[in-house]
């Protein structure tokens, strides 16, 4: 394919298995009748204003212009949501929705991706010569649950394969038709805080209005998991060489695609960087916490449980806070102070809190912060949402996921004053209100998991590589742990030990 032999002609180790290639012929088997070109069609970037998701977001914006320019076939209208639009729940894209009619109603085709989303222009515009644009049309590769779930509401219990939502990291589609029956109805609407969850589900749901409106199509050619990682930037008049030198290709099913691997930023953090802290208490003692221990607990090199007693058989640090049954946040305020002002936790750099049935590996954690400064404010994990449908509202992470902190946004929410009402206020939401108002952005990594596996989509998870899942409940967590995290935890292991080995024969070589 053209722009792999321009990696070739560069002699550039290429780090996937898979291959997509925006500049390959598109497949015109089933090219349709519509005549659509790249002044129909405006390219919207779920992006964010964290440096490492933003330096993304703005290489899959250059991709997209960069196509266009070399295949001169105009400009691409590109732009990020998060620059585009400053309000607090863009991300959640329906109250977006008066917004976008209003900027892009003129447009035939509105494309929404993800910041490590790829498409190829020439064969979108082949899959969009299907469609007439003048007609109500939700395009997207469908997923649908396994079974019903509590992220979903336990919506369509008696059968979940009936509904589909959009894959957003394969893209997907507004039709200007579409577009305009959504905003009259939202203008004509009163809208309640409510919380979001899962987007994709819940956009599709009030797309779907009940079965009065527009389901998502199946687009077959909108692919995910289809790369292990995205190629790095190249020049024009490289690209441009291996087009000229291409011959008799193969068409290419595929028009997008988005990488299944962790992102590569590097050596991984040390294990001296991170400090585990799990929330337990004594009634969990004897049942959650053995399970933590004989899993990813035994990785991680600097961990504590933090409890509301001192129990030595484990051991458990005392957070000086009474149990509750819910909401936790006086214990992980005082976390905080621990991680601020105890000596024994001075060297660590970062901080993430797991309740007791977090499920996760260490090594992708460690992995993963790479792609972060902890000199910066830094609030990691699963992002959800409070009241924007209302107008107002802050994001927040889920807790069960497991919550990552840098030193420097404990200092700053500690320093700011954020702090509990009552200990048992849920940690997650006041945590998000304190970042709202001192002005820390959430960043949002989709690889953290509020539920279980079986709660997500095979089709959602099969094209990426998760960081955590929660909760035992009705699952064996050991297994999900063997079955979704333990062999690179153990490869960790293994290149640590070999590390150790390695330092301490050649200290004896020097001796």
């Amino acid at each position: 394919m053209a722009i792999l032999k321009a990696v070739c002609f560069l002699c550039v180790a290429v780090a996937v298995v898979e291959a997509f290639d925006p500049y390959a012929p598109p497949d015109t088997t089933y090219k349709g009748e519509d005549e659509v070109t790249l002044k129909d069609v405006v390219f919207l970037i779920r992006s964010q204003s964290t440096p490492w998701h933003l330096i993304k977001a703005q290489a899959t914006k250059a991709d997209i212009e960069q196509q266009a320019r070399i295949q001169e076939l105009g400009t691409a209208q590109v732009f990020l949501l998060h620059e585009q639009y400053n309000h607090i729940g863009y991300w959640t894209l329906l109250p977006l929705i008066p917004r976008l009619h209003k900027d892009f109603g003129s447009y035939k085709w509105l494309f929404f991706c993800e910041e490590d989303s790829r498409v190829s222009i020439t064969g979108l515009l082949n899959v969009l010569s299907r469609y007439d644009s003048q007609k109500d049309w939700f395009l997207a590769r469908g997923l649908h649950d396994k079974s019903a779930t509590i992220i979903h509401h336990f919506r369509f219990i008696e059968d979940t394969s009936k509904f589909k939502y959009p894959d957003f990291e394969a893209g997907w589609l507004f039709s200007q038709s579409l577009l305009k029956s959504l905003a009259a109805r939202w203008e004509s609407e009163e809208h309640k805080a409510d919380f979001a969850i899962d987007v994709k589900h819940e956009l599709a749901y009030y797309i779907w209005n009940d079965g009065k409106g527009t389901s998502v199509t199946h687009i077959p050619e909108f692919c995910a998991g289809n790369v292990g990682l995205n190629l790095d930037f190249m020049e024009d008049d490289i690209i441009a060489e291996g087009i000229s030198t291409s011959v008799n290709e193969e068409p290419q099913k595929c028009v997008t695609a988005h990488p299944s691997k962790l992102p590569m930023c590097g050596e991984p953090v040390s294990q001296d960087d991170v400090l585990f802290a799990v929330k337990t208490c004594e009634k969990f003692h004897k049942d959650r916490v053995p399970i933590v221990k004989k899993t990813w607990g035994q990785y991680a090199a600097n961990i504590i449980y933090v409890s509301d007693i001192e129990d030595s058989s484990i051991p458990t640090v005392a957070s000086g806070v009474p149990n509750t049954e819910r909401g936790h946040c006086g214990k992980s305020m005082a976390i905080f102070k621990m991680f601020r002002s105890d000596a024994k936790y001075a060297q660590h750099k970062w901080l993430m809190l797991t309740d007791d049935d977090t499920i996760l590996s260490v090594a992708r954690v460690q992995k993963l912060l790479a792609c972060y400064d902890s000199n910066d404010a830094v609030v990691l994990g699963e992002r959800y949402g409070y009241a924007h449908m209302a107008g107002y509202g802050y994001d927040y992470l889920t807790g069960g996921g497991g919550m990552v902190f840098s030193r420097a946004a404990v200092n700053k929410l500690l320093d700011s004053g954020c702090s509990c009402g009552k200990d048992e206020d849920p940690d997650d939401m006041i945590i998000g209100m304190c970042t709202k108002r001192y002005n820390i952005p959430v960043t949002h990594s989709p690889l953290f998991h509020q539920a279980r596996p079986d709660d997500y989509s095979s089709g959602f998870l099969q094209h990426q590589t998760p960081v955590s899942f929660h909760k035992h409940w009705n699952n064996d967590p050991i297994q999900v742990y063997q079955d979704w995290f333990m062999k690179d935890d153990m490869q960790l292991f293994a290149t640590k030990e070999q590390a150790d080995y390695t330092k301490q024969h050649d200290l004896k070589d020097e001796l």
